[in-house]
This record gives structure tokens, sequence and C-alpha cells, in this order.
């Protein structure tokens, strides 16, 4: 079976650039979350869906093993049926190369239905220096539905000293319920971005944390939990609890999302955390 993902996986010889797309729709049956329809083309997949805290359907995104180039243009869509529970979360980190002048493009639409709960929370998205690339992330809820989510955004790779002197990275994450905007939140990141003192202040990683629906004492609790980080911010806007860090590498901020999502979890999904069995490998 590894053999055969591995080949289903592999850029063929002479392609020139990936078209990819991913659609999943979970369904509740039964009181239990089901992945009731899949369909992908080119290099996106899903492995088969975990179930380590009972009716909660975990499912892991497996993005190209080679990286995204110039060109490529991946699309996800994931709908969340009524009363539905997903966790979503990816093994490895992204990874955008170097552009010959063409843009990478990924477009993730996430669809959280009626009383159903979605929580996105994949690895880092690694910028080499030179990318172009363009992410967008739309998030559509409905009455009672429920989000939690992250994105997490290198550029460069400073553990091996590695800069992004060239090249940039456009970020938008949306969050829409009713089709009215709760959230628009866009990030044009470069060279300039990251040594303005009104952007990234010289670090190589900014990170974005999104719940809904939150609350003051969200707010409050959350500002206490990162109040020794002098790069961070968080703010409350119509019940939109967003999370901004700063940092110089991922694992300090995963640190410190992972330790929010379990502090709020019992109140927005009315359960402890159980953490992807996936991050320990």
């Amino acid at each position: 079976m590894a053999v055969a993902l591995e080949k289903v996986l592999e850029k063929p010889a002479g392609f020139g650039r990936w078209q990819g797309a991913l659609s999943l729709v979970f369904e509740n049956r039964g009181g239990k979350t089901y992945l009731t329809h899949r369909s992908h083309q080119g290099p996106l997949l899903v492995q088969r869906p975990f179930y380590p805290e009972g009716p909660v359907c975990h499912i892991y995104l497996i993005h190209p093993p080679g990286g995204v180039v110039g060109g490529d243009q991946l699309t996800i869509a994931i709908d969340c049926c009524v009363d539905t529970d997903v966790l979503v979360t990816t093994p490895a980190a992204g990874k955008f190369y170097r552009s010959n002048g063409q843009l990478a493009d990924q477009h993730v639409l996430l669809k959280v239905a009626e009383g159903s709960v979605l929580e996105y929370l994949p690895q880092e998205t690694i910028m080499f220096d030179g990318a172009v690339v363009k992410m967008n992330t739309r998030v559509e809820l409905n009455e009672n539905s429920r989000f939690f989510g992250w994105e997490m955004v290198s550029l460069g790779r400073p553990a091996c000293h590695e800069g992004f002197s060239h090249g940039q990275a456009t970020v938008a994450i949306e969050v829409f319920k009713h089709d009215q905007p709760l959230l628009i939140d866009r990030m044009v990141l470069n060279e300039q971005t990251i040594k303005a003192s009104s952007g990234l202040a010289n670090h190589a990683l900014v990170a974005t944390l999104v719940v809904y629906p939150a609350t003051k004492a969200h707010l409050d609790k959350v500002r206490m939990m990162i109040d020794e980080h002098r790069f961070s911010g968080v703010t409350l806007r119509n019940e939109v609890l967003i999370v901004r860090l700063l940092a110089e590498q991922a694992e300090p901020v995963k640190t410190v999302f992972t330790a929010i999502w379990a502090a709020l979890r019992p109140d927005f999904n009315q359960r402890q955390s159980c953490l992807p069995r996936i991050w320990s490998t």
C-alpha cells in the first residue's frame, strides 16, 4: 500500500504544473461523523478517517510531497454538513518553492453547516526564498456553527539560515456568516514587510489563529496566555477571536496555539483536547 501511494503522489516525468483539487463532504449518521464523499485530482489526498475520540472525525490532508512551484494551483473544499464534528490537520509542513515568475495559488474553502464544528489545524507553510504565492482560506458559517483554525507562514528557513529576500506571499483569511463578512484579513509578505517595524519586525514567521464564536471571557483568557510574548496580539470583533503571533520558528508558536486550543476547546466543542496522533510521529 505504501508503494502504491508513493506512485500516486509522484509527479509524472515531464508533467509541467499541478492542477490539484480535493473535495470532502462530511455527514452525521447516527450521531457519528463520516466522510461520505471524496474526490481528488492530482496530488491532493486524504488518509482514512481516524476516530480517537468517538464521534469526532479526524482527517489528515496530504499535500504534494515534492512541494508546490510557480504555476501550480491547489483547491481544497471541505463541506461539513449539519451536526458534524470534524478535525483537519496535515502530517507535515507545506512547502512553496522558488518561482520562475509564475504564481503558485492555493485556495481553501471551508463550509460549516448549522450545528457543526470544524477544527482546521494545519502544520506551518514554508515559503522558500523566491516563492511567489497566493493563499486564500475562506470559512463559511451558519447558525450555531463553530470554527477553530490557524495558519502559520514561515518566510524562508531560519533554521537553515535561509531568508526571504526575493518573492512575495499574499495570505488571506476570510470568515463569512450568511454571506456577510465577519473577518477579512489579508497580508502581503515580502522582504519589506519582514523588515518593517509596522510589519513583521524582522521575524520570519507570522501566525494567525481564529475562533468563532468567542466572548470577552475568551479574549481575557487568551490575552493572559500570550502576555509574555512581546510580539503578539489578540482582538475580538463580531464574535470572532483573532490571535496574531510573530516568531523566528514554528515550534514555539505551535506550543502556544495548541495551549490556546486546549484551553478553549471545552467551551466551543464541549470536549477536552485530543491531539492528532500524527503530531507525535
